[in-house]
């Protein structure tokens, strides 16, 4: 169910050029109340506006939030011992044979 954004209304006109996306319209008494409401911990409202089924544009409030990330610890690198290598296979190329 959309969460929709108190105060805020929006239309698009069939008669509008194509570089006109939207038309916003603040209730402003409301709006601001809603703002006030909804701010995050940064003082931001998040607002997205989305395209019903139907055709119809509304504004919906975002309240997506980034997951925490972890801190990834890098594995601690080992020195390659001679004897970890084993036995050295020789290519059987001929560097000649390299088209490059």
């Amino acid at each position: 169910m959309p969460n929709f954004v108190d105060g805020l209304f929006v239309d698009r006109s069939p008669k509008a050029p194509d570089f006109i996306k939207a038309n916003l319209s603040f209730q402003v008494d409301k709006f601001i109340d809603y703002l006030k409401s909804k701010a995050n911990a940064n003082g931001y409202v998040n607002i997205t506006i989305k395209e019903s089924k139907g055709g119809k544009m509304y504004a919906e409030l975002n309240t997506w939030t980034p997951e925490k990330q972890t801190e990834i610890t890098p594995p601690i690198e080992q020195p390659i011992k001679s004897e970890d290598l084993g036995e050295v296979i020789e290519d059987e190329i001929n560097v000649d044979q390299i088209p490059f």
